[in-house]
């Protein structure tokens, strides 16, 4: 198919982005013109929240096209500023189809600490998290930033952006949106219960039982 008729092909897919990125920014989770979001389309695309656009309002018609290679196939968009490290994401996890980066205010507040959000508070975090990693910090829209996120991600499924933001992947949207959202929540816990006495995270058994559980579930 030629790229136009990649880009009607996937109509669903783009309503799908453009509806994530507005519930990202409806539940605080960003600012109107903060993160993106992307997708993979079959072998060779990718489809990418644009540039200089108002997140809280996106429409699946103001969702761009990429080849992997990265160009951009709708030239009457602006590429996303972040879009190489999405392109290097993917690169590097051939599996991950969706990808979302966002700049919600707890989880980033830990990206410029050297306090990590500690995911084993409860089950469900450390079930849907694991543990996240941390990638050293580079300038926004950078082929440094792209390359030190993608050597990030070959080890955790959530990427916390050393003095910028944070960056889930998934299988799908929902998987990645999930784990942003429960991010979010575990870096309050991590707060709260760091102002008070008794925290109890899980005990080492629990946490292998948690390994065993997930293992079993692929």
């Amino acid at each position: 198919m030629n790229p136009k008729e990649v880009y009607e092909s996937c109509r669903e897919a783009r309503e799908e982005v453009a509806h994530f990125m507005r519930r990202l920014y409806e539940q605080g989770l960003t600012t109107c013109s903060g993160g993106n979001l992307s997708a993979r389309i079959g072998t060779g695309h990718v489809i990418i929240t644009p540039s200089a656009l108002d997140k809280g309002r996106i429409t699946g018609d103001q969702i761009g096209l990429l080849s992997l290679e990265g160009e951009n196939l709708t030239p009457h968009l602006a590429v996303s500023m972040e879009a190489r490290m999405h392109l290097r994401v993917y690169e590097a996890r051939p599996e991950v189809r969706a990808i979302v980066h966002a700049h919600p205010v707890t989880a980033t507040s830990f990206a410029a600490m050297t306090v990590d959000i500690n995911t084993k508070l409860t089950a469900e975090a450390y079930a849907v998290l694991g543990v996240p990693v941390k990638a050293p910090y580079a300038l926004m829209g950078t082929e440094g930033l792209a390359e030190r996120t993608a050597e990030a991600v070959k080890g955790a499924d959530v990427v916390i952006l050393e003095n910028h933001g944070i960056l889930t992947v998934g299988s799908t949207l929902l998987a990645a949106f999930d784990r942003l959202e429960v991010l979010e929540s575990a870096a309050k816990m991590t707060l709260f219960t760091s102002l008070m006495r008794g925290v109890s995270p899980l005990s080492a058994d629990r946490v292998a039982e948690l390994d065993s559980w997930k293992a079993a579930r692929k």
